[in-house]
């Protein structure tokens, strides 16, 4: 099972007529939208080993640095870097969920880290998920409480925020 990243535009040109991404083993992209919102579409199963890429996709997304964040995330503390006053990386990002078939307490804890440095530096960080995306872990967690979780449907335009 290898990953199969997705260029940039190219998540866009492979959904559906349901603006979902096939579904597959794991794939995801990275998309930059022009009000400087960074999304990151996944698809197929979010596991333990899926965990680092989609770690390291968020930080090129955000265009911060890993090891400064990683620091942050392991002491608790923020860095001065991720000061709500820093102009450093992106403020929004949108994660998409909705071509998910499975996802597990690692990816659910990566989320909230990500969710949490974000608000740290006065950004955002949004989930988006659809009517097949699996969301009961966020519900036994009660995640969907301390991430910002949006339904998104199918939406012919395209628009996803």
């Amino acid at each position: 099972m290898s990953a199969e990243p997705l260029r940039a535009g190219e998540a866009a040109a492979r959904r559906g007529a349901d603006g979902l991404v096939p579904p597959r083993d794991f794939a995801l992209a990275v998309e930059r939208l022009e009000d400087g919102t960074a999304v990151l579409v996944l698809a197929g199963e979010l596991d333990l080993y899926r965990a680092p890429e989609i770690e390291q996709a968020l930080a090129q997304a955000i265009e911060a640095d890993r090891d400064g964040d990683r620091l942050a995330q392991t002491c608790g503390a923020p860095s001065a870097g991720d000061a709500p006053s820093s102009d450093k990386g992106v403020r929004r990002i949108a994660v998409d969920l909705r071509s998910v078939t499975f996802l597990d307490s690692t990816t659910l804890v990566l989320l909230l880290e990500v969710s949490q440095r974000q608000r740290t530096r006065g950004g955002e960080l949004l989930i988006l998920v659809g009517p097949q995306t699996p969301t009961t872990a966020f519900e036994v967690t009660g995640f969907d409480r301390l991430l910002t979780i949006r339904r998104v449907h199918a939406d012919p335009s395209g628009s996803l925020l």
